[in-house]
């Protein structure tokens, strides 16, 4: 079932850091997660909907996803090697084209258009940004680019999608649920934030022409967010050419910096990998520059200094709302966009498999308690996105 490309990214793992025979485990562990995920497909209502224990740390209220779990899932299973034209896929795009062509949601904007850029071989597609390429690209964003793999009505959805989220944009450059400053808490959260820019960033090297203002404004928003302050430590990663004795501010992420609402000024692991994660899309696009580059080392500190995959930092085990899946899926784009393999001295994605592999259900589930229900469905997704690192061709790799 496993296509062979991620068949043999899974055998490339680091044998020193994995450890023996995690490949296989993992590959088998994707395998089980997978059969799960195509035996719950309903047709009547693809994966279900997302309902449940509220926002970040309990507080807040839930907001129902028609859309979000099916194209998370269909993109989890993309991911995963899935055939594009397995029966169940077909039926899931079927389900979203008619039901859920454009949702009303930042978040299942931003999953559903990964899907269909996934769908569409567009990741693995030329890479438009590139200067050999960009001439080939149209000066209107709704047009596709010559050489472009994607099929038509593909593009058109891409364009409908990626035109719908650019415009829930907040006035100070992040994204929250609706197209309007006005929210409960704040105006942006760094959680929908990062779907987002995943998303267009995604678009973007498929040759859908994202206004570069929407990136600038996105990492204005997210050096913003990010604690000004923190205790200095030994520089986390290793940067070439960089001093021996390196040392960074380890200033993490909040859910929402500004909120009046204290549970989302906490700062926590998912956010603060979300905020790196983020980062580095932001330097694809924009290039680097001083501010966004201390800034990501800053956060790879914090993350070192705090590592762990047991739970969430920043949130008691299994707590309700933490995410802790959410947040291995972020600390993989961390490692896998940022070429790390390593964090803190530590191997994050062995670690992060083996407590997966170890939590995995008879009926090879990944139920995860502290995100919304589905959680065994929604976990999985999180889960399969994690064990298959699949930010790797995201990255250009």
């Amino acid at each position: 079932m496993i296509r062979p490309m991620l068949l043999a990214l899974l055998l490339a793992l680091p044998a020193a850091r994995a450890g023996p025979g995690l490949e296989a485990r993992v590959e088998a562990g994707v395998e089980r997660g997978v059969a799960f995920l195509l035996s719950r497909y309903d047709k009547s209502d693809g994966w279900g909907n997302a309902l449940g224990n509220g926002v970040y740390g309990g507080v807040g209220k839930a907001y129902p996803y028609d859309a979000g779990p099916t194209a998370l899932v269909c993109f989890a299973l993309l991911k995963a090697g899935v055939e594009p034209d397995h029966e169940v896929l077909r039926k899931a795009f079927s389900f979203l084209r008619v039901k859920h062509r454009t949702p009303a949601v930042a978040y299942e904007l931003s999953v559903e258009l990964l899907a269909v850029l996934e769908r569409s071989g567009a990741a693995r597609g030329p890479d438009f940004r590139l200067a050999a390429l960009r001439g080939k690209r149209s000066d209107q964003r709704f047009k596709r680019p010559v050489g472009s793999p994607i099929a038509t009505k593909h593009w058109t959805w891409i364009v409908d999608l990626a035109g719908k989220l650019i415009g829930f944009q907040a006035s100070n450059g992040g994204w929250r649920y609706y197209p309007k400053d006005f929210h409960s808490g704040g105006r942006s959260d760094v959680s929908s934030t990062q779907f987002a820019l995943l998303a267009l960033t995604t678009a973007s090297r498929a040759g859908y022409d994202v206004p570069r203002e929407v990136f600038q404004r996105a990492r204005d928003y997210l050096i913003g967010s990010q604690a000004k302050s923190g205790p200095e430590v030994p520089r986390a990663i290793h940067v070439p050419g960089g001093e021996a004795d390196a040392r960074d501010r380890a200033r993490g992420f909040p859910y929402i910096a500004d909120s009046d609402v204290l549970a989302y000024r906490r700062i926590s692991g998912g956010m603060t990998a979300a905020g790196v994660a983020s980062l580095l899309l932001i330097r694809e696009e924009l290039g680097s520059d001083p501010e966004v580059e201390q800034a990501i080392l800053d956060g790879y500190a914090w993350l070192g200094r705090y590592f762990t995959v047991k739970v969430n930092p920043g949130y008691a085990p299994f707590l309700a709302g933490s995410y802790h899946y959410t947040y291995l899926y972020a600390l993989e784009r961390c490692g896998d966009l940022g070429r790390r393999e390593v964090l803190g001295g530590r191997s994050w994605f062995a670690e992060g498999a083996r407590l997966l592999l170890s939590r995995q259900r008879e009926d090879g589930a990944f139920p995860d308690p502290t995100c919304m229900n589905p959680e065994d469905v929604l976990g999985t997704a999180f889960a399969l996105l994690y064990l298959t690192r699949a930010s790797r061709p995201v990255s250009g790799r």
